[in-house]
């Protein structure tokens, strides 16, 4: 299968979700790039509600947004061909070259691999074409022994591209070893051969410790193990794409706590990444069934691919209380997308988009209705705060950088919003979003990413209070420093591209 000829390609498996391929991957991607090849991530299939919106509109994972952007290449609805949005109830929205195909239950999306599988192949050899190297990445275990004969993103998947493969196991999880070994026995000869080379991901401690396991993997398999990539500690990139929320961020010197509501569809909590990095900011991720003790600076309702659904467990839980008292104490909110409809006053779904109830009221906070429609709006935007529309934003610069998914339509009750929102690459004006409390306290918007902008962030911050330090650098810079650090800490650990 391999072509010497053509592009190079490696991929990264994994012994199960979560550990590690995402970064490593990127890693690799990083370290090519500065060694000037041109490199490009490729990922079959990604589950995931965390989302990145291409330049033509398209949707990809947002792990493939952060590999290609360690690639130093434009984002790609061809890097992530398929992405399923999980609905629940065993539903997930199919995402094909960016573009919804629709909801499909387990059994009918199974029929639909089938019928994609072919012209999967086809795009990524086109796709492989313009590149030096391509580097894909798995999808969980390719050892689902129940599903082998229908994968396309795993061993199969390698064998089309034409890729070695290194068989990633997290230490972390224990049993680094056995799920190594019982990876690679479970899988036919065929899928076996792909897998040149092993490797552990999160280890913490004396590697010496590691040598007497190595060679007795390597006896078993005849697979080298080829290195050991330590734990990245407080590296700051953005987590993989999984259901797991990243923990608490505390400071040494706090003084902004902030809050952000983990829904049960909770989607692109990326837009709190920036948070992670500012001194002085502490960053709280709630579940429903908890309740925080101390004073709370900030409530932001996140992003959510069921916000019919999800705000109804919210009413159900424990947490649903504390808000309502917190909100009558003047406690600041801020929603964004899902947690943004949920603001609303009523949510009108007639076309059961996101549920089978055609109409639900919202919390109530903000003046305006929402209403959901088949046609999904995907795209990059330019964003301008309208004058005095936030009070702690009124000297708006040109322009901040933003992007939306979305079905649902803000219907105001009265007035305009507080964006003004223009196509990216036009600069045509596509209308005015969002809405603001009277008092400017409670706000919300369908756009994305606007915390990644640096004045804006400062700003929202300052307006709970003096921040005594401010990072010197911007997402931007901490993003590209930490990519630089990833690559070679790969490197080191799995060296697969050898170019002195």
């Amino acid at each position: 299968m391999r072509n010497p000829s053509g592009p190079r390609r490696l991929m990264v498996l994994g012994t199960g979700s979560g550990v590690g391929k995402s970064l490593v991957v990127a890693g690799l991607c990083r370290y090519a790039k500065n060694k000037g090849l041109s490199v490009a991530p490729f990922k079959a299939q990604n589950m995931s509600n965390n989302a990145a919106v291409t330049r033509d509109g398209g949707e990809i994972g947002r792990a493939q947004y952060l590999q290609a952007q360690a690639a130093g290449t434009e984002p790609d609805v061809r890097m992530n061909p398929i992405l399923l949005k999980p609905l629940g109830d065993g539903k997930s929205q199919v995402i094909f070259l960016g573009r919804p195909l629709g909801i499909y239950d387990i059994r009918g999306y199974r029929d639909l691999k089938v019928r994609l599988a072919p012209q999967i192949v086809e795009v990524f050899h086109e796709y492989a074409r313009s590149f030096d190297l391509v580097v894909l990445e798995g999808a969980g275990s390719p050892a689902e022994i129940n599903l082998l004969e229908e994968d396309l993103v795993n061993t199969r998947m390698a064998r089309w591209a034409g890729a070695d493969a290194l068989l990633l196991g997290d230490i972390e999880q224990g049993g680094v070893f056995a799920s190594l070994f019982g990876t690679w026995s479970l899988l036919p000869q065929e899928d076996r051969q792909v897998i040149r080379w092993m490797g552990i991901n999160k280890f913490r401690g004396d590697r010496s410790l590691l040598d007497a396991g190595f060679r007795a993997l390597e006896g078993l398999t005849g697979v080298p193990v080829l290195g050991v990539l330590e734990h990245l500690g407080d590296l700051p990139l953005p987590d993989e794409d999984s259901y797991r929320v990243r923990g608490k961020k505390i400071g040494g010197d706090e003084q902004v706590r902030l809050a952000v509501i983990v829904w049960p569809h909770l989607s692109n909590r990326s837009d709190f990444d920036p948070f992670l990095g500012d001194p002085g900011v502490r960053l709280d991720f709630l579940s429903l069934d908890e309740t925080p003790v101390g004073a709370i600076d900030c409530v932001f309702l996140p992003g959510t691919r069921q916000t019919v659904g999800d705000l109804e467990a919210f009413r159900r839980s424990p947490l649903y209380g504390w808000f309502e008292r917190y909100r009558k104490e003047k406690g600041r909110v801020v929603g964004i997308c899902g947690g943004y409809q949920m603001m609303a006053g009523d949510i009108l779904d007639p076309a059961n988009i996101e549920s089978s109830r055609p109409w639900v009221n919202g919390l109530g906070i903000l003046p305006f209705s929402v209403r959901f429609e088949k046609e999904k709006l995907a795209r990059r935007v330019h964003v301008r705060v309208r004058e005095g529309a936030l009070p702690f934003f009124s000297e708006a610069p040109s322009s901040l950088e933003g992007y939306e998914i979305r079905h649902g339509r803000t219907l105001p009750h009265s007035g305009g919003g507080i964006l003004d929102l223009y196509a990216h690459d036009s600069g045509d004006f596509l209308g005015s979003e969002g809405q603001s409390s009277e008092d400017g306290r409670s706000w919300g918007v369908p756009v994305h990413g606007l915390f990644e902008n640096e004045a804006f962030r400062r700003r929202f911050l300052e307006e709970m209070g003096p921040l005594t330090q401010f990072s010197a650098l911007s997402c931007g810079d901490r993003l590209e420093g930490a990519l630089d650090e990833l690559g070679e800490k790969v490197h080191a650990a799995f060296p697969l591209l050898n170019m002195q």
